[in-house]
């Protein structure tokens, strides 16, 4: 009986063990299973810039964050394979349009292998506000546009793939910042150069909702010139006028979208638009977007790399141990109950 009790005290000290270790061992991996490199690169337009990836292993997850502001024709990967590029939808829906995801890019890889690799990033120059797809896909390329001593920052969209409902919308965003005054104006002046168009409109972003106001229709045709003016008495696509004023906004945009409606069989979905200095006016200041690009700059980024948990053998082994132990202290608490409940009959007979 002595043994036995002395067998299961032992058991229990080799299961706090066994299970302390195996929790140290998955609280470490929880605590260094993100690895975060904050840095920055300086960019060429038209150059590659490269991001080093440090050591990975296999089914690791690296996710790249960049400013929207700085246009990117491709990311090749080196070596090839290394790292699988994951479609992420994080690039804006209605739903986010308030939120400042808006002004970032984002690329996401699995890792194939284990080992290092290099991003190669090949960049367009810098554009004054930060571009990106709200509905469908389109590749688009940013040029400096020159027309009678005027300069604009030209923007030509090709699509790659319509949202459901036909359409592609990609927004040029400035950020704001600011509680919209009495005294709100944006006053800009775009040109389309080529293509076809569904609509361009302003839009106005808060902390509450957006609107909408519409400053170039469908039937605008190619080296057509638009002056727009919105204030608290433009009237907004849902009728709305003024309703803005008194909110934070967070955000103005231009939004350009193409339908595939308008395009035939066989015609490349696109349309080159040039966009002119925007002046915004709010509690009596004034700020002048200057429609400008930068062919040099500096590109920062974040760049996350996610370790995947993968049982070592060591995990197998400490939970193999702990089942094992477990398991021979259940039959010696079992085997010394029965003896303890034999002993007691035995006593009781006695009397």
């Amino acid at each position: 009986m002595k043994l036995l009790e002395a067998l299961a005290a032992s058991l229990i000290v080799l299961i706090l063990i066994t299970a302390t270790v195996l929790c140290l061992n998955l609280v470490n991996f929880v605590k260094t299973d993100t690895k975060v490199i904050v840095s920055q690169a300086h960019a060429k337009a038209h150059s590659p810039v490269v991001i080093e990836v440090p050591s990975f292993n296999k089914y690791d997850r690296v996710y790249l964050i960049l400013d929207a502001s700085m246009p990117i024709y491709d990311v090749a990967v080196i070596p090839e394979g290394s790292l699988i590029p994951l479609p992420l939808d994080v690039e804006g829906i209605e739903t986010d349009v308030r939120y400042p995801i808006l002004l970032t890019k984002h690329f996401f890889f699995v890792a194939n292998a284990s080992g290092t690799a290099r991003l190669v990033l090949y960049m367009q120059p810098k554009a004054p506000y930060a571009i990106k797809d709200l509905e469908g896909r389109t590749r688009f390329e940013v040029f400096s546009y020159d027309e009678d001593g005027e300069e604009y920052v030209g923007i030509d969209l090709e699509v790659v793939e319509f949202a459901q409902n036909g359409f592609t919308q990609t927004l040029l965003i400035l950020p704001l910042n600011e509680v919209i005054q009495p005294d709100f104006q944006v006053r800009g002046k775009l040109k389309l150069l080529q293509g076809k168009i569904a609509y361009v409109n302003f839009m106005i972003m808060t902390d509450v909702t957006w609107y909408a106001f519409n400053i170039a229709p469908s039937t605008l045709r190619p080296n057509s010139n638009v002056n727009f003016n919105v204030n608290a008495g433009s009237r907004e696509l849902l009728g709305r006028t003024g309703e803005f004023l008194g909110k934070k906004g967070l955000f103005v945009a231009i939004g350009i979208g193409l339908c595939n409606r308008q395009f035939g069989v066989g015609e490349v979905p696109r349309a080159t638009l040039a966009i002119g200095d925007i002046t915004i006016t709010n509690g009596g200041k004034k700020m002048v977007m200057k429609s400008q690009l930068l062919h040099e700059y500096e590109l920062p980024y974040r760049l996350y790399i996610f370790r995947k948990f993968q049982p070592t053998g060591e995990h197998f082994l400490l939970v193999s141990a702990l089942i094992s132990e477990v398991l021979a202290f259940s039959y010696a608490a079992i085997e010394l109950w029965r003896r303890r409940d034999e002993h007691t009959a035995r006593t009781l007979q006695c009397y």
